[in-house]
């Protein structure tokens, strides 16, 4: 094995940093003695995110000998025991004996696929002499088990799919983000780009790419999730069940998901599985960061358990590559793409219900800040029956919780209403 670990190393201080990287808008979070984890589903792009560490390091002058990087994913370290990894150490300290006398940063992608892998990563914060990040998409790398297996040690990042914002840098739409007050033809040209991220959605990959190839690489995406991170993670026993769990989800996202209703069909199906089973299928799809639950606000336990949760998609092209083209399912898409767009701050998000029983797509409460903010979804506002109902849905709410930052996303419309709600097109409020 450390013949395998020095060929690794060499070919890494050979061919450099790769430098095909895109810069995303990422805080990178470090601090001595404590690991830093980059977690999130698979092909995200987490492991550029360390590249871009990487090149930061760099650029402050850092020499790359002092940057330590191993992907776990590499065939040749097939059976690497948790016993075997002082070598990377060993090996790095023979090739560069003043570099690791001195602080070091290793970046260590997919460390969990090792057995008892917490021992090494404690053994290295522990020693002060290392800045240690983790990259994982394996459940095995959720944050509340790198918290126990750290002993609360570690900063999280978390790694969605491109934003909106990041999409238009990517593609060269823009080379920097616009601001208000936009002219007509940047209007058009973000309601265009658009149009494009609702199908194609973010994973970086898949930029680009016709619908034929986009849609077969995200359903890959997918099945990857499906069986390393959750079939084979848990062990789950009957993969028809669960199988079935996730369709449920994919074709009635963003709305109320009840594992009564899953079991029902499923037994109708001649395919039995308890409720218990089902509610362990949705939670080990959000550990994978497939899918995402969102509770109703109240402080009532019972209310709370008779109002099933509604559940996100981490990403509208996956939505699109796994159901067919349904204009109708519209609005629904819109709403799952608000929610990405707060889910990706560091923000409480739960959905209202007024005393009347009218519905809030969002009570959205800004962590840092403790400020709320009520969103209600629509396609359209030009339908007067649609426009009564989200206008008198969220004004009740408002007086009912006293939130005063209001809005209602659309597709297109655009105004402010007498008591101060907004009205915003969704290529501008994803730019916020």
């Amino acid at each position: 094995m450390e013949k395998v670990i020095a060929e690794i190393l060499r070919e890494f201080y050979e061919s450099g940093v790769p430098t095909d990287v895109c810069r995303r808008p990422v805080e990178f979070l470090e601090k001595k003695r404590n690991a830093t984890s980059i977690i999130g589903m698979r092909r995200t792009g987490k492991t550029y995110i360390t590249y871009q560490r990487m090149h930061e390091l760099i650029d402050a002058g850092l020499p790359l000998n002092r940057i330590v990087y191993v992907n776990f994913d590499d065939e040749r370290l097939r059976g690497i025991k948790v016993d075997d990894l002082h070598l990377i150490g060993d090996v790095h300290a023979t090739m560069y004996p003043e570099a690791a006398r001195e602080k070091c940063w290793y970046f260590l992608d997919e460390l969990q696929d090792v057995e008892g892998w917490e021992f090494y990563a404690r053994r290295l914060i522990d020693s002060g002499l290392v800045q240690l990040c983790v990259t994982g998409s394996s459940s095995k790398l959720l944050s509340s088990e790198v918290a126990t297996q750290l002993r609360g040690r570690s900063l999280d990042i978390e790694v969605f799919p491109l934003s909106f914002s990041e999409f238009l840098q990517f593609n060269g739409i823009f080379k920097k983000i616009p601001e208000e007050p936009f002219t007509s033809r940047t209007s058009g040209l973000l309601r265009n780009a658009m149009a494009r991220y609702f199908d194609e959605g973010g994973f970086p990959d898949i930029q680009g790419e016709n619908v034929r190839v986009r849609n077969k690489l995200l359903q890959e995406y997918v099945n990857a999730v499906v069986f390393r991170d959750v079939i084979e993670r848990h062990e789950v026993s009957s993969v028809p069940a669960l199988r079935y769990t996730l369709d449920y989800v994919v074709h009635n996202y963003a709305r109320k998901i009840s594992t009564r209703a899953i079991s029902g069909t499923l037994k109708a199906m001649g395919v039995s599985d308890n409720r218990e089973y089902i509610s362990n299928y949705l939670r080990y799809l959000a550990d994978a960061y497939l899918i995402y639950p969102v509770s109703l606000r109240t402080d009532s336990v019972s209310v709370r358990r008779t109002n099933p949760d509604k559940y996100y998609m981490v990403d509208t092209g996956v939505v699109r590559a796994m159901t067919p083209k349904n204009d109708a399912e519209k609005g629904w898409l819109l709403e799952n793409l608000v929610f990405l767009h707060f889910r990706r701050g560091n923000n409480k998000i739960e959905y209202y219900i007024n005393r009347d029983g009218g519905e809030v797509d969002f009570l959205v409460t800004n962590l840092d800040t403790k400020s709320r903010r009520l969103v209600q979804v629509a396609w359209d506002m030009e339908q007067l029956d649609t426009f009564k109902r989200e206008i008198n849905a969220i004004r009740l709410a408002k007086e009912e919780i006293k939130v005063k930052n209001c809005c209602i996303v659309t597709w297109n419309s655009e105004t402010v209403l007498e008591d101060g709600i907004n009205v915003i097109p969704i290529s501008k409020f994803c730019l916020e």
